[in-house]
């Protein structure tokens, strides 16, 4: 199987800190993704992906887990050992001797090994002694059964990885419990609280955002306001200076910088690093926030070529919500956007609401949602978004200062 034929997305594994400990990845072998049935790669498909440096590329040296099947797992006891990697036991897997044996080959050859959605008291209880990481899917075990899970888990000094937590309340809930890795889509929701006001710190980068994106501000003054806070400055040149850039000539002015990427995209910046300054988010947040703003700037080189940095600035400004807590539509009454880029965001109406509901899918690995004969009428196919995805993520990476 060539690397061509792969296609690969990643969904976040955090840590307590809200900072990624590693990616579940999802691999795809064929052309439409609605038409697979994989819970899991064949092994082909993960000894290329391992030997072409895939892996690497989209976990940056994170652990990157990986579902395997019973033929897979039979068939790991073969594969070089490969750091880094956690093997994930799924839950249809049953513990006969040959699976055992081969946990226990792969168990002695230091492998870290996983297993998926738990459930006590099933046959999934003879894979314990062996596996490092229990992935708790909540919505399966009863909430008043849970304390007296993660116990006799944390007994035998197992790592507990909460599944499918989808608010900032199930991950405290969870971190209160004992669980120490998380999974889902909390991160990039926001903690809304009716009748709560915005504090000082996160109003004052409201109100700078406003005026950054004003449509009336002149060139000089988006460069007066800039250059009037250091530490804004400092990082803008920091990221444009970054290796993302290749540029030969170092930019040392906002001046230049503005000259040379155009105000559009030095808008974009600045709101990113003001986001990026709130004290109470994670650096992880504005990872997602920024691979969402190149991904959906790559798909407009296809969708609307002209409207490469409203793509831009609509993937960065979908994590509004999350990095103020506050209500979108609340948000964007504040700031002076493009009624196009308003619904793009709300509504995912439009080609660049397509690029958005794309790029939000593939975050969450839920391939089957993409609208791909859509995507197809503008000459894109599931292996140019899979490797776009793969380029955005390179392209995060080299940011300095940022992400």
């Amino acid at each position: 199987m060539s690397q061509e034929k792969i296609l690969l997305a990643r969904q976040p594994i955090y840590n307590t800190e809200r900072e990624i400990a590693g990616y579940e990845l999802l691999f795809r072998t064929e052309v439409m993704p609605e038409k697979l049935d994989g819970n899991a790669a064949t092994s082909q498909v993960l000894i290329n992906a391992f030997l072409e440096n895939r892996i690497e590329e989209i976990t940056g040296g994170a652990l990157a887990f990986v579902n395997f099947t019973r033929e897979l797992l039979l068939e790991a006891v073969s594969f070089p050992p490969t750091p880094n990697l956690v093997i994930e036991i799924l839950e249809d897997i049953h513990p006969d001797p040959e699976v055992m044996q081969a946990i226990e080959t792969l168990k002695g050859r230091g492998a870290t090994l996983a297993m998926d959605d738990y459930i006590p008291g099933t046959d999934m209880d003879a894979f314990l002694p062996f596996v490092d990481i229990v992935k708790l899917e909540l919505p399966a075990i009863p909430p008043e059964r849970l304390p007296l899970v993660i116990k006799a888990l944390k007994q035998r000094n197992i790592t507990l990885l909460a599944e499918k937590i989808e608010t900032a309340e199930e991950f405290d809930n969870c971190l209160n419990q004992g669980c120490s890795l998380f999974q889902g889509y909390f991160l990039s929701k926001p903690i809304i609280v009716k009748g709560r006001k915005l504090p000082q710190s996160k109003l004052a980068v409201l109100q700078l955002l406003a005026t950054i994106q004003n449509p009336a501000l002149s060139i000089k003054a988006v460069i007066d306001t800039i250059t009037k806070d250091p530490g804004l400055s400092f990082k803008l040149l920091q990221v444009v200076n970054s290796a993302a850039y290749r540029r030969p000539q170092k930019i040392d002015s906002i001046h230049m910088a503005v000259m040379l990427l155009g105000i559009s995209r030095i808008k974009a910046w600045v709101t990113l690093l003001a986001m990026s300054s709130l004290d109470d988010k994670p650096a992880s947040l504005v990872k997602i926030a920024l691979l969402r703003a190149r991904l959906c700037e790559m798909m407009a080189e296809h969708l609307d070529p002209n409207s490469r940095d409203a793509y831009f600035t609509i993937g960065l400004f979908s994590c509004l919500e999350a990095f103020f807590d506050t209500p979108i539509q609340e948000l964007l009454l504040q700031l002076p956007l493009d009624p196009k880029i308003q619904e793009a965001i709300t509504r995912m109406k439009g080609k660049a609401g397509l690029a958005l509901h794309t790029t939000i899918q593939y975050e969450r690995c839920k391939l089957e949602n993409i609208h791909w004969n859509l995507l197809q009428r503008f000459g894109l196919d599931p292996q140019q978004i899979s490797d776009m995805n793969i380029q955005a993520v390179q392209w995060v990476d080299a940011q300095e200062g940022i992400a």
